[in-house]
């Protein structure tokens, strides 16, 4: 049976380098490639920006927490993080984003948690938060071609402004979403 329970909270300081793995393990699954140092590097300083939110999430099931599917840290340590969020300020996104959006800078779940609702509870956490701290609409970024979080995206309400650009790193066109604006 699949849980669809997810407990979502906000992360502490100390919890950034296990979002990261998060983040980099679930680039590299993915994209079917070994975990890249470039994408660990870039998640980073994402942290470093100012933020409105930072969420993590875990799975209520025990079946989900069980210690073989488990994420670990650089350190081989076990982490109790599903997913992430992390929600930056106005103006840490592209300069073509709408100028009084939060910037939904990194969202993952670890890849053998996929299509659970972790994802989804991390989304509508974090467009919550967005706007409990004041902001009329939140944006993100999205690979074009990653169908599975464009589809969670368009039933979260995000709609594409049609601002398309390289990704930074791989150079595949990637989309501007937006919700929350009139």
């Amino acid at each position: 049976m699949i849980e669809s329970s997810v407990v979502v909270r906000a992360a502490t300081a100390d919890e950034d380098p296990a979002c990261v793995d998060v983040w980099t393990a679930a680039v590299a699954a993915r994209d079917g490639v070994p975990e890249d140092s470039a994408v660990r590097v870039r998640a980073e300083a994402k942290f470093a920006v100012p933020r409105v939110a930072c969420l993590v999430a875990s799975a209520a099931s025990a079946s989900a927490r069980s210690s073989e599917s488990a994420s670990s840290g650089p350190d081989g340590s076990s982490s109790p993080l599903d997913g992430f969020v992390l929600v930056t300020a106005r103006g840490t996104g592209r300069p073509t984003d709408p100028s009084d959006a939060a910037y939904l800078s990194l969202l993952a779940v670890r890849p053998d948690l996929q299509a659970r609702g972790v994802g989804r509870a991390l989304l509508v956490a974090a467009v919550e938060a967005a706007a409990a701290a004041g902001h009329p609409a939140v944006v993100l970024h999205a690979l074009a071609d990653n169908l599975p979080a464009l589809r969670l995206y368009e039933a979260a309400g995000f709609r594409p402004t049609g601002v398309t650009f390289p990704h930074a790193l791989t150079g595949r066109l990637t989309a501007t979403y937006v919700v929350g604006m009139p």
